[in-house]
């Protein structure tokens, strides 16, 4: 184990400005996405094969979720973070952050501290990777056997839409959970604060879920109309949630203020005034995801709201007939690759494909990094060869 003196004399070392092989942690984090080759060596001395990179992470945390690293026999299985330098473990505070407790291997380009692993929380030591560019002639990187199916003319779009309509009944199932204990209209305005605040800020969403809640929100916007009900119920929602602060670095427009200002105006245009809190009269099966828009929600977000809110919500509650919902699914364009699942768009797309092109599919790819990919289950998957 590596003592508390240890690792405070880590975190005041001076790094030194040696030249490293990478210009920036961007492009160290594309090198290790792209699958290190070979065999490799860690600080340690031990030897290490890289079999499954991890894919990368949402920004809130490590940098690869779900690696899978051989390391002399042993498989080591969890999270990868990677720093130009050493001293960036403790730069940033990740050796007292509970948030890397996760992480299986740590990666730089050059090891600027007197150290051959790397500490956290002062009882664990993290196997330490220093590593460079691979030489030219080195074979290829690694790929998945998913890659290996879509080139042998595996259907990877029909196999993507169906896992997307099982994550689809399985957030209906929890809407019509919701459903039974506060209403069809509770369910989906508590979906809708999840989807638009983000992973980000789960907390945050929990929190205006019961204060103010819907049942608050109309209230607050009782004998208004129009941008006056979206700033009434606005400043209810920001003055429930407190004070606000963005997690780490995030556009303005994903700012927690930002993204409670958008819940109020989509809340107004949802239960303008009179209504009495039940499935909105505006959100029909052929609404569209159109019927997501509001002040502050673009294209991309009011797909993600119909997602993950409006279609769940209304199948789980049964404001609409199955097909419709089925129908109103399949219909949905995508929002966009996320950064997450870009290696998996890579390795499972051709010359005319796009795999994540509706958002079904693409939230059948999120069902599949998360059921697999992050669990270390590549060549298991749907999308892989049979043994």
């Amino acid at each position: 184990m590596m003592g508390r003196g240890e690792a405070v004399r880590a975190r005041g070392a001076r790094p030194g400005r040696e030249a490293l092989p990478f210009r920036d942690e961007a492009e160290l984090q594309a090198a290790w996405g792209r699958g290190p080759a070979g065999p490799l060596r860690l600080a340690d001395g031990r030897t290490a094969r890289v079999v499954f990179p991890g894919v990368p992470g949402d920004g809130t945390g490590p940098d690869f979720r779900g690696a899978i690293v051989e390391v002399e026999g042993d498989l080591l299985r969890g999270d990868v973070e990677l720093h130009l330098r050493h001293s960036g473990w403790f730069a940033h505070g990740h050796d007292r952050d509970p948030a890397y407790a996760g992480v299986a291997l740590h990666v730089v380009a050059g090891n600027d501290l007197p150290l051959r692993a790397t500490p956290h929380r002062g009882v664990r030591r993290v196997p330490l990777l220093v590593f460079a560019p691979a030489p030219a002639g080195t074979p290829a990187a690694f790929v998945p056997p998913c890659a290996f199916a879509r080139a042998a003319g595996l259907d990877v779009e029909a196999t993507l839409a169906r896992m997307g309509v099982r994550r689809l009944r399985m957030k209906a199932n929890r809407a019509a959970l919701l459903a039974a204990a506060r209403g069809p209209g509770t369910a989906l305005f508590a979906l809708a604060a999840e989807a638009l605040l983000g992973p980000a800020h789960r907390a945050l969403a929990r929190a205006v879920q019961e204060q103010p809640g819907l049942g608050g929100l109309l209230e607050a916007g009782a004998g208004y109309g129009g941008e006056e009900r979206a700033l009434a119920m606005t400043a209810a929602l920001r003055a429930a949630a407190g004070p606000l602060r963005a997690g780490g670095r995030v556009r303005p427009a994903a700012a927690p203020a930002a993204r409670l200002g958008a819940l109020g105006a989509l809340a107004a245009r949802w239960w303008p005034r009179g209504s009495d809190g039940g499935w909105p009269a505006l959100l029909t099966p052929g609404a569209g995801w159109q019927a997501a828009r509001a002040p502050g929600i673009g294209r991309g977000a009011a797909i993600e709201v119909a997602a993950n809110a409006v279609i769940p919500a209304a199948l789980g509650t049964g404001a609409w007939p199955e097909e419709a919902a089925l129908e109103a699914w399949a219909a949905l364009p995508s929002p966009g690759t996320y950064g997450k699942l870009r290696p998996l768009e890579r390795w499972l797309g051709g010359l005319d494909s796009r795999p994540f092109g509706s958002a079904g599919r693409l939230q059948g790819g999120l069902l599949l990094q998360a059921d697999y990919c992050e669990k270390g289950a590549c060549g298991r998957c749907p999308l892989s060869p049979p043994a």
